[in-house]
């Protein structure tokens, strides 16, 4: 064992009540470790958390756009089934893309090749024959992008989506975000497009694959986390939320947490799942150059049945504001009345922004948007839009990211009870799979260093006990 405290020597705080850290805190609590989340929002989910409205004489569910679980990974989907039970609900995946007026799959199938404008495809195609043949420069997306799709996609795709997304050129962004993002926007292992042989290989699978299955709550994406609360408290955890942490200490050692009254005195360790600039300036470490995309959210209520029935759909034209669309109703149709849609219609921008500040008079070019799209028929059907402010939704992979975060996370490994966790905690463009993933492997490490050696992930997603899962084996 360490010679530190370790998490069940004495208070263990997780800053961030959404995915990670209630992951977190909820297995350290089965664990038998005294926890506090703190959360600076009203109620626990952070960007997994749903909103509810009224409208039309009906009741409406929104979450932060598509949020679902993609339970490929065993220890996850045992977490999953025992924190949901009986409230879960599978559906098959069915996510679009709009390009230049037409409606296509998403990833690409066969038959879409065929929607392409013919000069666009061909021209795409002698970009695969010669395209190896050119140089390009360093390593920014433009260059990735460039390098492994060719300049007609770049151009006529990638380039314009990226721009509108961000608001930064793509030669000022790191090719991660090309990397990752991609495989964000798929969310199948098996489909892998990270080239055009790859998009072209991929295509074709697709041709009759069954569509993949996602699990996700049936009352909205907000369930999870109430239960999650809820199985906290019940182990004498507790669960402040409104109020922002505030760490008191130095480049050593976490001395205390603050949160309104609240006052944790020397904690055996703080998980930190807010944002990292955040933790390094708190403790006196400078502020990295480091910045987080926020989000506008506008939840458009509509009295009519919905004519597509993607669960999301990517809007790259620069002359349409929205850049997705999801569909709560084709996640459960416990989202929305019968005879209405909701669309949940996501904008990025940067907190204290124009856009920001000033979402509510976007909303006029919001459901014209829909309208625009073959979404919406008619603006008199529309019931009610409400406007969402979402703060640090997407890290900035700027091209110098990976030097500066490698710079606040050396910084703050000197700290000895404090761990980074979670999408803003460690500056991880990420899905909820991988978060609750990391919160499992985080709290095996934890234990392991309290003496816990014989627990595993598995056991962890279960809800077992390190000393119940010893008797069960004769130890």
């Amino acid at each position: 064992m360490s010679e530190s405290p370790t998490v069940l020597d004495g208070p263990v705080v997780v800053v961030g009540g959404g995915v990670a850290g209630l992951v977190a805190a909820h297995l350290l609590a089965e664990a038998g470790a005294e926890v506090t989340v703190i959360e600076r929002g009203p109620v626990l989910g952070g960007l997994a958390r749903s909103y509810h409205y009224e409208a039309g004489g009906g009741r409406f569910v929104f979450d932060i756009g598509p949020h679902r679980f993609d339970t490929s990974n065993p220890n996850v989907e045992a977490y999953l089934a025992r924190v949901l039970g009986q409230q879960g609900t599978t559906f098959p995946r069915k996510s679009e893309v709009f390009f230049k007026g037409t409606y296509y799959s998403w990833p690409i199938k066969p038959q879409n090749l065929l929607q392409l404008p013919p000069s666009l495809a061909a021209r795409s195609f002698v970009d695969l024959a010669i395209n190896g043949f050119k140089q390009y420069g360093g390593d920014n997306f433009e260059n990735y992008i460039l390098r492994q799709y060719g300049p007609t996609l770049y151009k006529h795709f990638f380039e314009g989506y990226t721009i509108k997304f961000l608001d930064i050129h793509p030669s000022r962004i790191h090719s991660d975000w090309a990397k990752v993002g991609i495989n964000r926007a798929i969310i199948d292992d098996k489909a892998q497009m990270q080239n055009l042989f790859q998009l072209l290989r991929s295509t074709l699978a697709q041709a009759n694959k069954k569509p993949q299955d996602f699990l996700y709550p049936r009352d909205g994406m907000q369930v999870t986390w109430e239960r999650v609360g809820e199985a906290l408290r019940a182990r004498g955890a507790r669960v402040v939320t409104g109020v922002a942490a505030e760490l008191e200490g130095d480049g050593r050692r976490v001395e205390a947490v603050r949160a309104g009254e609240l006052r944790v005195e020397r904690p055996a360790m703080v998980v930190w799942t807010a944002p990292i600039t955040v933790a390094t300036e708190q403790l006196g470490l400078g502020r990295p150059r480091l910045d987080y995309l926020a989000m506008l959210v506008f939840n458009v209520m509509v009295a009519e049945d919905c004519p597509r029935d993607y669960q999301w759909c990517y809007y790259g034209a620069r002359d349409l504001l929205i850049n997705r669309v999801s569909i709560p109703r084709f996640f459960s149709t416990a989202t929305a009345p019968p005879g209405t849609t909701g669309y949940c219609c996501e904008v990025t921008c940067m907190e204290g922004d124009r856009r920001w500040l000033h979402g509510e008079r976007l909303t006029d070019w919001i459901v014209d948007d829909l309208v625009r799209v073959g979404l919406v028929r008619s603006r008199a059907n529309v019931l009610d839009v409400r406007v969402e402010r979402v703060p640090e939704t997407y890290p900035i992979y700027r091209v110098d990211y990976p030097a500066e975060l490698d710079r606040a996370r050396s910084a703050l490994a000197g700290v000895e009870n404090l761990r980074l966790a979670g999408r803003t905690g460690l500056f991880w463009y990420n899905n909820m799979d991988h978060s609750i993933e990391n919160a499992l492997q985080l709290v095996k490490r934890l234990l392991r260093e309290a003496g816990r050696t014989e627990l595993d992930e598995a056991a962890l997603a279960r809800g077992a006990h390190a000393d119940g899962d010893a008797r069960a084996r004769g130890a």
